[in-house]
């Protein structure tokens, strides 16, 4: 619940997606206590944000390279047009 005269706190991907990694680690790891030999939780939480910035950031990179090929794939560029040879006829 958001008090009042405080600002809502604006969505931090990074943040987000780490959280979802350590739980999803966590759950599986640390299901019914912590057995030996478990990583360190704020090792695991460090390692979470690293992982989450590594994947935002390759998805993002990704993300531009495809928007660029369906860029070229639908627009053209009006020098590529033949005008001179479409009036022959």
């Amino acid at each position: 619940m958001i008090e009042e005269g405080k600002p809502a706190e604006k969505a931090d991907p990074v943040k987000d997606l780490a959280m979802q990694i350590f739980v999803e680690f966590a759950a599986k790891h640390y299901a019914g206590g912590m057995p030996k030999g478990s990583p360190d939780p704020k090792a695991v939480a460090t390692l979470s944000f690293k992982l989450a910035e590594a994947f935002l950031e390759v998805h993002r990179e990704i993300n531009h390279e495809a928007n660029e090929e369906v860029r070229k794939r639908t627009y053209f560029n009006t020098d590529d047009i033949d005008v001179g040879g479409m009036m022959k006829g």
